[in-house]
């Protein structure tokens, strides 16, 4: 009797202590840019600084990788170029004339950011990352994304490679789209073939939101010293979808639940469930 009623004690603490999913407020994140887009209307629910020039990171690759899957076939082999398995930063561990099907390297890409995954596809589908970059441009010229231009198809620093959370957002609206992208940026853990014959490699999604926030469904995480923490994630509850974008900060996870529980709180205000606190996340 006193184990049980401890334990609902510990219950209702927990639901006293914890963030609520649905908070109308403002949700005033600590980020130096951020923007909550309605995903189906394409109206925006709430903007800070959405417009500023920011360093996209590696949130860059949601453009690397919806380019690879509009003219790449996803069972195609791709032999990995010794450029591309040297390529510095985060990594999927390629080896040098190593092959990869397009959707082991867009799992590799997406999941754990891959610089050498973003190459070799960039390199496949262009014959060299300048010449893709360009495409990378004129893709977001097409959809509308007026301030943004890319060097690169990983993210790394580089000059004149830029972007706002609302281009972000507009880009993510557009990906999500692709049915194969939204499979790919949902998936929490990925098992994938490895140099060495009989062996795999397990990949783990760097956007630990999907485990801290149950209605995520994507998309990319992002860090380097100049642009912080950047995260551009997305969510769906009783249908309601919505994207996030956040930029320049030290706490992406609990700055986009923030933005998560005031644009469900639109259309489910008076709703109390509760979800677990999400801590301090490391910056990948």
């Amino acid at each position: 009797m006193k184990t049980r009623v401890v334990s609902i004690l510990f219950g209702i603490a927990l639901l006293l202590t914890a963030s609520p999913l649905f908070a109308a407020g403002n949700p005033n994140p600590t980020a130096q840019s951020a923007i909550l887009l309605d995903a189906t209307s394409g109206k925006v629910l709430y903007s800070k600084n959405a417009w500023a020039i920011m360093a996209p990171a590696s949130t860059t690759k949601i453009m690397t990788a919806i380019i690879a899957l509009e003219r790449l076939n996803l069972n195609s082999t791709i032999t990995i170029p010794t450029v591309a398995a040297a390529k510095e930063g985060s990594s999927m561990h390629l080896a040098a004339r190593e092959k990869k099907t397009v959707r082991e390297l867009l799992y590799g890409l997406m999941l754990v950011s891959g610089n050498d995954a973003a190459t070799a596809l960039a390199i496949a589908i262009s014959g060299s990352e300048d010449k893709f970059a360009r495409l990378m441009n004129q893709k977001a010229g097409q959809l509308g994304m007026k301030n943004t231009n890319f060097k690169n198809a990983s993210g790394l620093p580089a000059i004149n490679h830029y972007t706002t959370a609302y281009d972000m957002a507009i880009l993510s609206r557009y990906a999500m789209k692709n049915g194969n992208f939204a499979k790919i940026v949902g998936t929490k853990v990925k098992e994938v073939s490895n140099a060495k014959p009989g062996t795999i490699r397990r990949l783990i999604n760097h956007n630990k939101l999907l485990w801290r926030y149950q209605y995520t469904t994507g998309v990319k995480t992002g860090y380097t010293r100049n642009a912080g923490g950047c995260l551009v994630s997305t969510a769906c509850y009783n249908g309601k979808k919505l994207i996030a974008v956040i930029l320049k900060s030290n706490y992406i996870y609990d700055d986009s639940q923030k933005l998560f529980s005031y644009g469900f709180s639109k259309t489910n205000s008076g709703s109390k469930i509760a979800s677990i606190r999400s801590a301090k996340p490391s910056r990948t």
